[in-house]
C-alpha cells in the first residue's frame, strides 16, 4: 500500500534515467504522480526501464546528433586531395567547390620554359620547400605568433603551428580560411572561428 510522501523508484522522463521519486498522488494501490528527487520535476509515474533500453535510447540520440552536426572547420587542401584519391589539382578543385570560388595560384605556378630562357639560366626550384625557404630566409620563430583558429589572418602574416611549424599566410581563401605555406606543404587553415566555451 502506497501513500503520499512514500519513496519509490521509477523512470524520470526529464532526467532520462531511473531515479528515486516521492509519491505525490495515489489511490492507495496505484501511483498516479511522483516528484523526482534528482530534478524536482513532477510527472506521471512510469516503471523503471532496463539498462539495455536506456543504453539503446542514448545511442540513438547520439547518432541523431551526429547526423545533424555539420563540420565547422574547412578541411585542408591536402586532406581533400587524399580523400578524393587524387593529386593536388583534384584537391584544389575540391577546395574550390568547398569555398565557392576559384583559387588563383598563378603567382605560385612555374612559368613555361622556352629554349632561349632555359639556355640563359637554370630553372628555378618551385617546390613547396623552396618557396618556403625564400619566404622565411629572414624570419625566425620569434617573428611568428602561435596559431589560433579564432584569430583573423592576412596575407604575409607569420604563424607558428604545433604540427606544421613556421608558416606564412599566402592567401585568404574565405572569410574563415587562409592558405598557409609551411616547410613541407601548403594547406588551408581555419581562422576567425568562434571561441569554444
Amino acid at each position: 500500500m502506497r501513500k503520499v510522501g512514500d519513496e519509490t523508484e521509477g523512470y524520470c522522463p526529464r532526467c532520462k534515467l531511473n531515479t528515486y521519486q516521492i509519491v505525490s498522488a495515489t489511490d492507495g494501490r496505484e501511483v498516479f504522480s511522483v516528484t523526482c528527487r534528482t530534478c524536482r520535476n513532477t510527472f506521471g509515474w512510469e516503471p523503471e526501464r532496463s539498462a539495455e533500453e536506456l543504453r539503446q535510447k542514448a545511442i540513438a540520440k547520439l547518432k541523431k546528433l551526429q547526423r545533424n552536426v555539420r563540420p565547422s572547420l574547412p578541411p585542408s587542401v591536402a586532406t581533400l586531395g587524399r580523400s578524393k584519391g587524387g593529386d593536388m589539382d583534384m584537391a584544389l578543385r575540391a577546395n574550390e567547390a568547398l569555398m565557392g570560388r576559384k583559387i588563383d595560384l598563378s603567382a605560385e605556378a612555374p612559368k613555361p620554359a622556352t629554349a632561349a630562357s632555359s639556355a640563359k639560366s637554370a630553372p628555378a626550384d618551385d617546390s613547396v620547400n623552396a618557396r618556403w625557404q625564400r619566404l622565411t630566409a629572414t624570419l625566425s620563430a620569434r617573428d611568428g605568433r602561435p596559431y589560433n583558429q579564432t584569430r583573423v589572418y592576412k596575407v604575409g602574416d607569420v604563424l607558428l603551428h604545433k604540427g606544421f611549424g613556421l608558416g606564412v599566410v599566402r592567401e585568404v581563401v574565405h572569410e574563415q580560411a587562409c592558405m598557409v605555406l609551411f616547410r613541407d606543404q601548403e594547406t588551408v587553415l581555419p581562422m576567425s572561428m568562434p571561441a569554444l566555451g
